[in-house]
């Protein structure tokens, strides 16, 4: 009998792609969150990573090409049959450069979630589960201080406009506000956090499959 294979698109930000804060290199397959996700789920899922650094929500960061959100998702709808959206995304978007409220960066995702809704309408099939992953918490420390200078004030109203817009779609809402992010930038995880994320995600998939 063929097993069928439960399809994962993980889309989010630098933290996704599995940036090594201490090298700035990519983290590898055993080390970042999103392939440790597959490993704990096991044959029957395929995790598809789709992190980009400086992806946001709200904006195009300058110089920076199309990384809006909404810009980007598309091609990865068209090219898997998913059954869960991660969304791990909003980070960026609170960069001092953007000015932009918790409010305002939580309708960006609330029309993220929308466009997915309406792209699956359109097309008569049903709509993948959409998981949502709130930032961690913002060290202001080193490099990154000036550019978020003002960010970690603003977390847990994003947190809580986060919350609200995924019990509002009946979506799961993971808090990461237990996550250390890394000395050395204040940003990104150190492998530990990766490992951490991966099990928070995996019971997260695990429970809304029932175990599968």
């Amino acid at each position: 009998m063929t097993q069928i294979i439960k399809n994962i698109l993980c889309f989010g930000d630098s933290n996704t792609w599995g940036l090594n804060p201490e090298t700035g290199k990519r983290f590898d397959e055993n080390t970042r969150w999103t392939s440790l996700l597959n490993k704990n789920l096991g044959p029957g899922f395929k995790v598809i990573e789709a992190g980009q650094p400086n992806r946001t929500l709200v904006n195009n960061p300058p110089f920076d090409g199309v990384l809006s959100g909404v810009s980007y998702l598309k091609p990865y709808l068209d090219a898997y049959e998913l059954n869960f959206i991660i969304i791990a995304l909003g980070t960026n978007d609170l960069k001092k450069r953007f000015d932009l409220t918790p409010s305002t960066i939580a309708n960006g995702l609330n029309d993220l979630i929308n466009a997915i809704k309406m792209y699956y309408q359109s097309k008569s099939n049903p709509v993948p589960q959409v998981v949502v992953i709130c930032p961690a918490q913002i060290r202001l420390t080193g490099q990154y201080a000036r550019i978020y200078n003002g960010a970690d004030a603003k977390l847990k109203s994003l947190f809580n406009e986060f919350k609200k817009i995924a019990d509002n779609h009946k979506y799961e809402c993971l808090s990461l506000s237990s996550i250390e992010v890394s000395a050395e930038d204040g940003i990104h995880f150190n492998a530990k956090e990766h490992v951490d994320i991966s099990h928070k995600m995996a019971n997260i998939i695990g429970r809304l499959t029932g175990g599968d």
